[in-house]
């Protein structure tokens, strides 16, 4: 029994002198002037497990950018107590103690003051590259890499450089004078691609497809008096608008929006319809408000039916931080052949996650028409929205 107690009291020796050797061998960089010196100037570089590199640069000035996914995210730093350095966004400030590697003076760590979470870096060559995380969540972003407040106030811009595919769900409940409008529901799944192009000047060109597949839509048989489900491909529509880049928080961008008469089963209206839209808002750190006119005139197409439709989207969402958005953002329409309206209360709610590197965002929103036309139309959409972001294979395609 002794013999065994003395064992594995040795064993518990030898592992306390390994690990206190370990932690003796990583030697804490202090003092306000190192530093200030170590990361002035730091461009601290992470490839995700996605492929893209996402880069933290740092001024002297206590300024610094976060540049990822296409977006360029602003932060400053400054140094605490003479053993910390702080890096503050929008939602929150996260501390590090610094420490150097006594064997390879190219080796640093950061330990997170917080959560005890550590990031490994190496400096050689002139980068700076992180080798390796413990304790990673990945929501919460570092020195190099975007938090879920920051990609989830990006996604709330509607001119972001940052490219999605955003997958729409959509249950809609009609009601109307028309026999039998109270009884029919639809479903329609949109695929809405937001592609933004960023030139050299920091002006942005972005492109917006959106691509309707009906599935058990009601269509009216005026012949048989009742309604038909049909199934198909809906109108293509776009808009493409050019956004300059702006000051203090500003959000502006005009352009052009149009729709291409792809429909099949009568989905449609067979018209090729183009107009202007105009942006202006305001991007804050807790808030992205603002207003979204445009207005469609049919120029062609096989269809009977004249379009002279005019929309209004206002937008306000608040940013609680956690990745969470909630705001509303109904769209208007007034339809001047028919000089009805389409005015929906509306709300949604949104959580921007991070999962294997890539940034998601998942959504719901609720619709409630106040206003429809007469004879047919919606009372109720409730949607759910999936949007992953991407690169921008195209801004490359293009040199961009």
């Amino acid at each position: 029994m002794k013999l065994s107690q003395a064992l594995a009291a040795g064993l518990l020796l030898t592992l306390g002198t390994v690990a206190i050797a370990q932690d003796a061998s990583w030697q804490p960089i202090t003092g306000t002037e190192n530093l200030r010196s170590l990361i002035s100037g730091l461009k601290v570089e992470r490839t995700l497990p996605s492929g893209e590199v996402s880069r933290g640069e740092y001024n002297a000035d206590g300024t610094g950018t976060l540049f990822s996914w296409g977006a360029s995210i602003p932060r400053t730093w400054t140094v605490e107590g003479g053993d910390r350095i702080c890096i503050a966004e929008a939602a929150q400030t996260q501390c590090y103690r610094i420490e150097r590697s006594g064997s390879d003076p190219a080796l640093y760590r950061a330990i997170d003051v917080a959560t005890g979470r550590t990031v490994e870096f190496r400096r050689a060559d002139g980068r700076t590259r992180v080798t390796r995380q413990t304790g990673e969540r990945p929501d919460q972003g570092s020195a190099a890499t975007p938090s879920a407040s920051e990609l989830a106030a990006e996604l709330s811009n509607p001119n972001t450089a940052v490219a999605t595919l955003t997958f729409k769900n959509q249950f809609r409940w009609f009601d109307g004078d028309l026999p039998n409008a109270s009884r029919q529901e639809g479903y329609t799944v949109t695929f809405q691609p937001a592609l933004p192009f960023v030139l050299k000047n920091g002006d942005k060109i972005i492109w917006r497809p959106a691509i309707p597949v009906f599935v058990d839509q009601p269509v009216f048989n005026a012949n048989q008096g009742d309604f038909e489900g049909e199934s198909g491909l809906g109108d293509i529509a776009f808009d493409l608008a050019y956004a300059p880049k702006t000051e203090g928080g500003l959000l502006f961008a005009y352009g052009l929006i149009a729709s291409l008469p792809t429909a099949t089963n009568d989905l449609g209206t067979k018209r090729w319809t183009l107009g202007p839209e105009v942006l202006i808002g305001k991007v804050a750190p807790k808030y992205v408000v603002g207003v979204f006119p445009s207005h469609q005139w049919d120029v062609g197409g096989s269809g009977k039916a004249d379009v002279n439709l005019t929309s209004v989207q206002a937008f306000y969402t608040y940013l609680p931080g956690g990745g969470w958005s909630i705001g509303s953002a109904p769209i208007i329409n007034y339809d001047w052949v028919s000089k009805q309206w389409t005015v929906p209360l509306q709300v949604n709610v949104g959580k921007t996650v991070v999962l294997g590197g890539r940034p998601w965002k998942f959504s719901v929103e609720l619709n409630y028409y106040v206003e429809r036309p007469d004879a047919f139309g919606p009372k109720w959409m409730l949607g759910l929205n999936v949007a992953p972001v991407v690169k921008n294979g195209l801004a490359s395609w293009f040199g961009v």
